[in-house]
């Protein structure tokens, strides 16, 4: 076969690229944010600068080895060795009303609910893990693709980068990471 783009099923009819930027992550609050941080639930979206860690909803046994006469010969594992995922989501951070650090309070208010390191208080799971939180991914015109839902979403590191330090030679903004896991999902692939 010749090096031509006649030669291309995906060039001679038209087959997009996939852009790793088209894509869009929505959550839900554990309950007991939801009072307090209702018109800020949707506002998190619109945070979104990048999501990682998708890749572990693919994960595949290991594989084990027996020696036989110096051969060897490779099995499958029998299971894997966490059937969670754990995601990292980058959000940007901005100030409502010059003053309102948002997803800043949020977020920290998330982590809390696990252990409140400044008075001790812990909560249960149900009042600790959101319900969803949900990936699409689509192409050039919106058109979803890959629809991911994460179940019962637990914050499993906070936002503890954000009043780390300061720099007066900086010119950047803050923005802040944050992990979740989900013990199970949904995914649905057009």
């Amino acid at each position: 076969m010749l090096p031509h783009i006649t030669n291309s099923k995906a060039g001679v009819n038209k087959w997009d690229p996939i852009h790793r930027n088209l894509f869009e992550v929505y959550f839900t609050l554990p309950e007991a944010l939801r009072s307090q941080f209702a018109q800020d639930e949707a506002i998190l979206t619109e945070h979104v600068l990048k999501i990682d860690g998708l890749n572990n909803l693919n994960k595949v046994p290991a594989v084990s080895q027996q020696r036989f006469m110096g051969t060897d010969r490779s099995y499958i594992q029998s299971g894997l060795d966490q059937t969670r995922v754990e995601i990292t989501v980058e959000f940007s951070l901005n100030l409502r009303n010059g003053i309102d650090n948002y997803i800043y309070k949020l977020l920290k208010a998330w982590g809390k609910l696990g252990y409140d390191i400044s008075t001790g208080e812990k909560v249960l799971k149900k009042d600790y893990c959101a319900d969803w939180m949900r990936v699409v991914v689509a192409n050039r015109v919106g058109d979803i693709y890959q629809d991911i839902v994460l179940k019962d979403v637990m914050m499993s590191k906070g936002p503890e980068d954000v009043t780390s330090s300061f720099d007066y030679e900086s010119r950047e903004t803050f923005n802040v990471s944050v992990s979740f896991v989900s013990d199970w999902w949904s995914e649905t692939n057009a």
